[in-house]
């Protein structure tokens, strides 16, 4: 199993659209402990619904999720962070920062949608800028269609565009392991 690598959705996650980068996701985690934590989920009702659903999808690729509480991280190797309220999900990993830190260190994290938003620099709501985990140095612009704004202030690093159904694989060093179609980065050159 690969370590310190980040894959990040754009949204509409556990679906046929995204197969093909789920697939190659499903091939670097092989014989690892997979979680699913739906902290972005509005309630009760949608987190059983994210779990159910995301597990039904995966074990059409024979992976077993389990649902984890941040507590938990040290018990997996693979974590799944589904979408949702990227504000409720910051708020709920930023005092388990460190743990998701040493399990990125030593395994993979999947971010869709608010969890790929949560995962870098920080990103922009309604208009406002939140600093956000920073396990990369980049910010997601994720549900996109069409190109990247070009009149768009880059805060980071990069600005990866992830379309609905599309997928970037990063490595910690940020190197690109796997990119969907319609997937566009920008690259900060101040």
């Amino acid at each position: 199993m690969i370590s310190q690598t980040l894959f990040l959705h754009g949204g509409n996650e556990f679906h046929a659209d995204s197969a093909e980068f789920d697939q190659f996701f499903v091939s670097k985690i092989a014989g690892a402990r997979v979680g699913i934590f739906p902290g972005a989920s509005e309630s009760t009702r949608d987190q059983i619904a994210t779990v159910a659903f995301a597990s039904g999808y995966f074990a059409l690729y024979g992976i077993e999720l389990n649902e984890v509480t941040p507590a938990e991280f040290a018990t997996i190797d693979a974590l799944i962070l589904p979408g949702g309220s990227p504000d409720k999900l910051l708020d709920q990993l930023t005092p388990f920062r460190s743990e998701l830190v040493e399990l990125f260190e030593r395994g993979v994290i999947y971010g869709a949608s608010a969890g790929a938003m949560v995962l870098g620099q920080g990103y922009s709501l309604g208009g406002s800028w939140r600093a956000a985990l920073g396990l990369g140095e980049f910010e997601a612009l994720v549900h996109m269609r069409g190109t990247l704004p070009a009149d768009r202030a880059v805060r980071t690093t990069y600005l990866y565009g992830l379309p609905e159904g599309g997928g970037l694989a990063v490595a910690k060093s940020g190197a690109i392991l796997a990119k969907s179609s319609g997937v566009e980065i920008g690259h900060n050159q101040g």
